[in-house]
């Protein structure tokens, strides 16, 4: 049997809310989709609060948009140091909450420049605002610098403590 694989749009979509397509050879799966925002902040993004809690933000990448399509750039690097990357984008909608849909990227997708298409059932808004992405960190990876910038600092304070204790037993 011969013949070729062909790609299809893979939708992304709260039925009572607007949907999203991104290309099967570009992502796996939809991950989620709801109403709000996707800050990239663990503090309130719904992504990382919701079924992300695994994924840290990775931060925002470039992207177009002309109309209801558009494009968004992507970093093959960053496969060096994540073994999962999903991508979420957040757009206005007018009048009604902001929406906002996460992809699990294929895996080690290349670098380049890759389509997206938002639905826009409701007929209003529709403007991407912004596109992050969000990864978890590989086997053996190192976090961020601030990441360890803080368990540095949780050590010297526990060490400090034990000290002060060991001086008031003596």
């Amino acid at each position: 049997i011969t013949g070729t694989a062909s790609a299809a749009p893979v939708l992304c979509q709260t039925v009572t809310n607007n949907h999203m397509n991104v290309d099967s050879s570009i992502v796996s799966t939809c991950m989620d989709a709801g109403v709000g925002n996707l800050t990239g902040n663990p503090m309130n993004d719904l992504f990382i609060n919701g079924v992300g809690t695994d994924y840290v933000s990775i931060g925002e990448t470039t992207f177009t948009q002309d109309g209801s399509t558009g494009t968004f750039a992507f970093n093959a690097s960053l496969w060096d140091t994540y073994s999962d990357i999903a991508i979420g984008f957040k757009f206005g909608t007018g009048n009604q909450p902001d929406e906002w849909f996460v992809y699990s990227l294929q895996s080690l997708l290349a670098s380049g420049d890759y389509d997206w298409a938002f639905v826009n059932v409701f007929g209003r808004g529709g403007g991407l605002s912004h596109v992050n992405l969000y990864g978890i960190l590989g086997e053996g990876q190192v976090p961020e610098p601030g990441t360890l910038a803080l368990l540095g600092l949780a050590l010297v304070v526990m060490g400090s403590c034990f000290r002060r204790q060991g001086r008031r037993a003596v």
